[in-house]
């Protein structure tokens, strides 16, 4: 960490002294990537602008735990990243901006995510600077063309050799 960020990985949110925690760093700004946990309303209101997030995917298609990985099992064509605010609901906050990215389908999941890494990584710094300049725009997500990327479970690991040579291909990867 050499530019002395502070960094914190609260285990539960609903803590008291998390809570008590936040609030005393009066922050402007937080940013949340890859957290895995809903984030409670009061701690959301800590801040004088919010929590924002880092997602990898074109919002509201793939919310939830697993984006990339639905992204190529499913064989779309496009993936991407959404900055979006954070609000009570999973993954449904409007969103400040997104990037597409083509899908190759020869790539696996960790060349995708390493893509998609890059990209989030410039794209929360143009939308920091946008929200510190006033030049910010959060736009609401089409609620109902929502999709739901949930963990993949042991299950569906488990290759079906009579699917499709495509289909087999997008699991492995």
């Amino acid at each position: 960490n050499n530019n002395k960020l502070n960094l914190r990985t609260p285990e539960n949110l609903n803590d008291s002294d998390e809570y008590k925690f936040f609030k005393e760093l009066s922050t402007d700004l937080v940013v949340v990537v890859a957290y895995g946990k809903l984030i409670p309303k009061k701690i959301l209101k800590t801040t004088k602008l919010g929590f924002i997030n880092i997602h990898a995917s074109l919002l509201p298609k793939w919310r939830g735990a697993a984006p990339i990985q639905r992204a190529i099992m499913n064989g779309d064509k496009k993936t991407g990243i959404s900055i979006m605010k954070i609000e009570e609901k999973l993954d449904c906050g409007p969103i400040i901006a997104s990037r597409e990215l083509e899908l190759d389908t020869s790539a696996t999941y960790g060349e995708t995510e390493k893509k998609l890494s890059e990209i989030g990584a410039n794209l929360l710094i143009e939308s920091l600077k946008n929200i510190e300049s006033g030049n910010s725009k959060f736009e609401e997500q089409v609620h109902s063309e929502a999709t739901y990327a949930k963990k993949i479970n042991k299950k569906e690991a488990k290759i079906n050799w009579n699917s499709n040579a495509d289909k087999i291909i997008a699991q492995i990867h």
